[in-house]
């Protein structure tokens, strides 16, 4: 059969939807389907890439692309169709994502209206929104099939940015026609990514149509060598007597940040041949406002200097300690510094002691992050903020593999990071999340799982 799969990114652009795709993509042709991919255009420069390296100038995204054209040309992988982009998505506006959306959903149009040859199953992504209407659209006129893998939910997530009212006419406007996008006879299913967001769908959704939910994945294969790690830690300053509380990832609107940082000024002290460094990794949203809140938590110049967090990377921000008004004891080192790259993901992942990650429970089954795949299959602890009913909590109570504590909760944040500051208490939490993780998040499975509900 000849699939098509419809988003707006796609290697080597290293968003995680186009990430994941891409191995969906492979799969199917290894079963012997013919797949095109229509995305959206390279772009020319990214301002992703941790420690000051641009993605632009990374060796393996060239080499990897190269390798890419020669197997499309034999044949062996999907055929990846480029559209063409304007460049006024570059500069993040609101209009500009919007112009940007535009002309993808035109290019889709387009290219669907001239196909000549049969497709026979069309699947559509969430990047942009409202694909599943072109999918819809697009399989009565190829005479075909469409399919969905939703990876977040609109116009839910509308309500959540704040952009429209639960139950206005805009909402129930919009709902109309993400509900016709992924009806009708010639649907052949839809998938999400967490029971949350499955349970949610399912409630709209035209019945006798249920959605079902298969997990993403991590990172594939044995976790990163410990000299590695040790390495990495050492050139960011971080000795094996540091207990790191890692963030890494996006920082949008639907996280949570203050219950950390309120928490680390009433954090029961480490023990003396112990210290606590707190570190961000990541953009988005939000960054600008974890900045101002690292700035304003801990004043610099008060002894202990934070220091840069990566030694390559000049444009980090970091801060140093602030005494704490009630005892004699130093707050720990904080410091932000930028998206890691790629092929350096599974040793930075390993190289923190326990991972912070966060969830507003506004955003519950309306998207379901995908770090927490990522960081059992580093075999770390996740503290997660957030509640216990989403998929990251229940995953994160099921396995064992961190703790769960409920937005506000700053007390409840204390406790669990006094907690974590035992590693004997971390390795055993890390040991059963790299468990869970070789269970429920394996690439293979869940990847089979995925062509066989898409129809391949």
């Amino acid at each position: 059969m000849h699939f098509v799969l419809l988003n707006q990114f796609y290697p080597p652009d290293l968003l995680p939807t186009g990430v994941m795709l891409e191995a969906v993509a492979e799969a199917l042709v290894a079963r012997g389907h013919e797949v095109t991919v229509v995305s959206g255009q390279i772009p020319v420069v990214r301002t992703e890439g941790g420690c000051g390296q641009k993605a632009g100038d990374k060796p393996s995204v060239v080499s990897r692309q190269s390798s890419v054209n020669l197997r499309q040309a034999s044949g062996s992988r999907p055929r990846v169709v480029r559209l063409w982009a304007p460049g006024w998505g570059k500069r993040k506006t609101a209009l500009s994502k919007v112009l940007s959306y535009g002309a993808y959903y035109f290019g889709v149009a387009s290219w669907l209206l001239r196909r000549r040859s049969r497709v026979d199953v069309i699947v559509a992504l969430s990047s942009p929104p409202y694909l599943s209407l072109l999918a819809r659209m697009g399989a009565w006129w190829q005479g075909g099939h469409h399919a969905h893998w939703v990876m977040d939910l609109y116009p839910d997530v509308m309500v959540a940015h704040g952009m429209l009212r639960e139950r206005s006419l805009g909402h129930r406007l919009l709902g109309a026609l993400a509900r016709w996008g992924m009806g009708g006879p010639r649907c052949r299913g839809v998938i999400t990514l967490g029971p949350d967001m499955a349970e949610r769908l399912n409630a709209w959704l035209p019945a006798g149509r249920p959605s079902v939910w298969v997990p993403l994945w991590g990172t594939a294969g044995d976790p990163p060598a410990p000299h590695d790690v040790t390495a990495l830690r050492q050139q960011r300053g971080w000795s094996p007597e540091t207990t790191v509380f890692l963030y890494s990832g996006n920082m949008g609107l639907g996280h949570r940040f203050t219950e950390v940082l309120e928490a680390m000024p009433l954090l029961v002290a480490a023990p003396p041949d112990r210290s606590i460094h707190l570190a961000y990794f990541g953009g988005g949203k939000r960054q600008n406002e974890i900045q101002t809140a690292l700035s304003s938590l801990l004043s610099p110049g008060t002894g202990n200097s934070a220091g840069a967090l990566c030694t390559v990377a000049p444009e980090l921000v970091s801060a140093g300690p602030r005494q704490r008004s009630t005892v004699d004891n130093q707050l720990p080192p904080a410091s932000l510094a930028g998206y890691v790259p790629q092929e350096a993901l599974a040793v930075h992942l390993a190289s923190g002691d326990v991972h912070l990650a966060s969830l507003d429970p506004a955003w519950d089954g309306m998207m379901v992050p995908s770090k927490l795949q990522g960081i059992f299959a580093a075999g770390r602890p996740v503290l997660f903020t957030g509640s216990r009913t989403c998929s990251m909590g229940r995953w994160i109570l099921e396995s064992g593999g961190g703790w769960v504590v409920a937005p506000g909760d700053v007390a409840g944040h204390v406790q669990a990071m006094s907690e974590a500051l035992d590693p004997v208490e971390r390795a055993n939490r890390g040991a059963t999340a790299r468990a869970f993780s070789d269970q429920w998040f394996d690439q293979k499975k869940n990847v089979a799982r995925i062509v066989e509900g898409l129809g391949g």
